[in-house]
């Protein structure tokens, strides 16, 4: 009686992991090396546009100091004030 609950016992944890290893295996062949490209190539995309963008505002940033740094004292504090004035 007892190599009989032992017996159950060791089928039941064979069981357990068959069922384990095929749920593993299944988990990993779902995606195609077609989704996984895709995937990269729109990952790539939005990586792309979000370099175009931070281009775009570096280029507005260094117009701006090349405009405040062209102020002569008067221009300087009308700016200043604006800044202050600014919520």
């Amino acid at each position: 009686m007892k190599y009989t609950r032992d017996i159950i016992l060791l089928l039941f944890y064979l069981i357990v992991i068959v069922f384990a290893i095929i749920g593993i295996t299944l988990t990993f062949k779902s995606r195609t090396p077609v989704e996984d490209i895709v995937v990269i190539d729109s990952l790539t995309r939005v990586n792309d546009s979000i370099k175009v963008k931070v281009n775009k505002l570096d280029s507005i940033k260094d117009a701006q100091i090349i405009e405040v740094r062209s102020l002569d004292k008067d221009s300087t504090i009308k700016l200043f004030y604006k800044l202050v004035s600014e919520p």
